[in-house]
């Protein structure tokens, strides 16, 4: 009966980072990337509905794993964004989860956005973190 409580081990793709990136550039800027939205969920988030629902918190750790030596900032934000499509609210109070937004954020912060350009739950989460009048 092993097998009824083995983890998923996490396999992402080889071109995982890309996959993110073309995510966060595409949800960073809809009409401004040059991503085609039809290339965006059978390419970035649909391959992995599955599993994450199958395993949020392995599937949180490996994906924080993969953006970890992000360097631009596109793939991380793609990685929050494919947390919120694929768990939706739930398991989105991990320690991993909660990381990812957070950097989610802080790279919309770096780009000198306004709060009109957070998404609801990023706005939540930066309140929650820091209170009204902080941006």
């Amino acid at each position: 009966m092993a097998w009824l409580t083995r983890k998923i081990r996490w396999r992402f793709p080889a071109d995982m980072l890309q996959r993110l990136e073309l995510l966060g550039r595409f949800e960073m800027d809809y009409a401004g990337s040059g991503v085609d939205g039809r290339e965006i969920y059978p390419t970035c988030i649909g391959p992995f509905y599955a599993d994450a629902q199958a395993d949020p918190r392995g599937f949180l750790a490996a994906l924080r794993a993969v953006v970890a030596d992000d360097t631009g900032g596109f793939a991380t934000y793609g990685a929050s964004c494919l947390v919120y499509e694929v768990l939706g609210g739930q398991d989105g109070r991990t320690e991993d989860a909660l990381a990812l937004l957070d950097q989610a954020i802080a790279f919309k912060r770096e780009r000198w956005l306004p709060t009109a350009c957070l998404k609801g739950y990023e706005l939540r989460r930066w309140l929650e973190v820091n209170g009204p009048g902080t941006w």
